[in-house]
């Protein structure tokens, strides 16, 4: 039967008759053309798509449900082969239905193509086939399709996002591994190589094959936690080498079971680079006690007895210029160390501290201006205030920041021109200027005139070049900043603006 309209159906002739009737006599028909509405309505109430097909593998059969299955007309199949009708799967499908002609049941068998009425689509399905009983009238094969597509479309859309998971992972660190209770069930090609191995090689070995011994209390305690943030451990590869690596693990499904998967980042360089840091810490330390101390003590012995040799008044005019050149020299590597352990602390801390307290900068400026007329009794320095001038800073660190500004435009200016101070109180902050008449500082060094060790070519030797880039430390320590206008007729102005509170405060 195909379709709704009735055929004849070949089926096997059986050895005793199925049907009998209830009175003697003989038959009106044969037991097999009785059988046929019967077997027929029975094959159609199932709901399953079959077919049977002769020698030829034409159909000689197809339920209605293989023609809704296939989406063709019924009469596509009359007399037509599986060749004619299922181009896209014949080539998957005539294999098998050879061998069910030669007398094998099949059953499970799967085969995938294009079929019926779309044509583009690759469909999947499990085929069972079953020869006809030998003795039969006509050699035929019955055949069953059962549509498997969106089964295997599941499977292949979840192989596929495993897939992806995986390369994910091995684009997100530097290699993984899943693991049940600590034994490896599958590595990843990066993590083996990492580890001098190859995947084959750690597949069903213990995980803790690749910890070293020290490490190993630490692993086992965050598999035992299900910790999930990450971890240090080291590693210990094939060749008994170490390794540093941080670890970090998910439960995750596998099959059918909950397992553990461990991402892993090799960080030996980073450690390397980190205890290399850690010696460069220390040596800075013990410099800076170096420096800070064994350095200063003499120094100032130096300079306690210079002093009384200056209050002595015993020299002679040669001897009491000597004793001069030594004072100014100790004063001098004073500065240096100050400006040395300054720019250390800068590096170190990210900044200059300081210890704001409130007082008048106007009166600041009078104490600086008068030491540098007592050291510079022949130089014209001129200051000028104004506005309200009362804040909260670290007075320590802004007269060191005059200092250097002040000292900085006398070094820069002939003797005969004078250096100009300016102080102005504003609402929301205090403007501080120094102004020389100097030659004017050349573009390209402008850049670069605030960082450590930079030295101008007019430079004449007296310092480390750290004077300017320590005050532009010490005015972004305060929430201020610095610039600098230089130009012909201008001379060089460098100009701090300060809040009036330091932040903090």
């Amino acid at each position: 039967m195909v379709g709704s309209r009735a055929r004849p159906v070949t089926l096997p002739i059986m050895a005793q008759p199925v049907l009998h009737r209830s009175h003697a006599g003989l038959l009106a028909t044969s037991p097999a053309e009785e059988l046929l509405p019967c077997l027929g309505a029975l094959l159609q109430s199932t709901g399953l798509a079959l077919a049977c097909v002769d020698r030829d593998s034409r159909f000689h059969f197809v339920s209605t449900a293989l023609i809704a299955l296939s989406g063709l007309p019924g009469a596509s199949y009359e007399g037509r082969t599986v060749a004619e009708v299922w181009p896209g799967l014949a080539p998957a499908l005539m294999p098998l239905l050879q061998r069910a002609q030669a007398g094998e049941a099949l059953q499970g068998s799967r085969v995938s193509g294009t079929f019926g009425n779309t044509p583009g689509n690759v469909r999947h399905f499990r085929l069972s086939l079953f020869p006809a009983p030998a003795g039969a009238s006509r050699p035929s094969v019955s055949l069953m399709l059962e549509d498997d597509t969106e089964r295997v479309n599941r499977e292949l859309s979840l192989r596929e996002s495993e897939e992806r998971l995986r390369n994910l992972v091995a684009v997100s660190c530097d290699g993984y591994c899943l693991h049940e209770n600590g034994i490896i069930l599958e590595t990843s090609p990066a993590l083996a190589q990492l580890l001098g191995t190859t995947p084959e090689d750690m597949a069903g070995q213990s995980l803790m094959r690749w910890i070293a011994p020290e490490s190993r209390e630490t692993v086992q305690r965050a598999m035992t936690r299900r910790v999930e943030a990450p971890y240090e451990a080291t590693g210990m590869r094939a060749d008994g080498k170490r390794l540093f690596l941080e670890l970090l693990a998910r439960q995750v499904e596998h099959g059918s079971r909950s397992v553990r998967m461990a991402a892993v980042w090799d960080i030996s360089a980073r450690k390397a680079t980190e205890e290399a840091a850690a010696r460069a810490d220390t040596f800075r330390e013990q410099l800076l006690g170096v420096v800070g101390h064994d350095l200063r003590t003499p120094l100032h012995a130096i300079q306690l007895s210079v002093g009384a040799l200056q209050r002595g008044g015993e020299l002679n005019e040669n001897q009491a210029r000597q004793v001069t050149h030594v004072a100014t020299a100790t004063r001098r590597m004073e500065r240096m160390i100050h400006e040395l352990l300054d720019y250390t602390r800068a590096r170190l801390a990210g900044g200059i501290p300081v210890r704001p307290t409130p007082f008048a900068l106007d009166k600041l400026l009078e104490r600086v201006m008068d030491q540098f007329q007592v050291s510079h009794p022949t130089r014209l320095i001129v200051s000028k205030v104004e506005g309200d001038l009362v804040g909260t800073w670290d007075e320590t660190r802004l007269g060191q920041l005059l200092d250097n500004l002040v000292g900085n435009a006398l070094q820069h200016s002939p003797e005969d021109t004078p250096v100009e101070v300016r102080l102005e109180g504003k609402a929301d902050g205090i403007n501080l200027s120094v102004r020389n008449e100097g030659a004017p500082v050349p573009l390209e060094e402008r850049a670069t005139l605030f960082e450590p060790f930079k030295r101008g070519k007019r430079a004449n030797g007296d310092g480390l070049g750290l004077g300017l880039y320590i005050v532009r430390q010490i005015a972004s320590a305060h929430g201020g900043r610095i610039s600098v206008e230089s130009g012909t007729g201008l001379g060089t102005r460098f100009v701090v603006w300060l809040p009036r509170h330091a932040p903090g405060c």
